[in-house]
């Protein structure tokens, strides 16, 4: 069974400011073990952040699909392992030279970071558990 959240939690979530988002990320990832991103017919979503290009990422499908608008309705929410992102993605991103949006909301990005960064991270967090 998924995690669903709750209209509370969605807008607690969405009220933090970017620092927060990043922090909660860590720690709801590390727990549920999957990371979201958006996908269509031509692969994963990308959005421009500090002269970044980036893969945007979310802890919950709920958070994920509030993006599911304008330009990108035709996307889907798609779960990710944290396993799979650790083993394949953090590489396959890095040779691709993208970095990552963490929890973007409607006034930017959300904290950018690298793909080794945001594992060393994860792996940190998790070992935590």
């Amino acid at each position: 069974m998924e995690y669903q959240l709750t209209a509370d939690e969605i807008k607690r979530i969405t009220a933090l400011d970017a620092e927060q988002r990043y922090t909660y990320f860590i720690q709801a990832v590390a727990d549920l073990e999957k990371i979201w991103i958006l996908t269509d017919e031509e692969g994963f979503v990308l959005v421009s952040a500090e002269d970044e290009r980036c893969i945007p990422v979310w802890p919950h499908a709920e958070l994920a699909e509030q993006w599911i608008e304008g330009e990108w309705e035709h996307c889907t929410a798609q779960a990710v392992d944290v396993d799979t992102w650790l083993d394949k993605w953090t590489s396959g991103l890095n040779g691709d030279e993208l970095a990552i949006a963490v929890l973007p909301d409607a006034d930017g990005p959300g904290v950018v970071v690298m793909p080794e960064e945001l594992a060393e991270t994860l792996i940190n967090e998790m070992q935590e558990d």
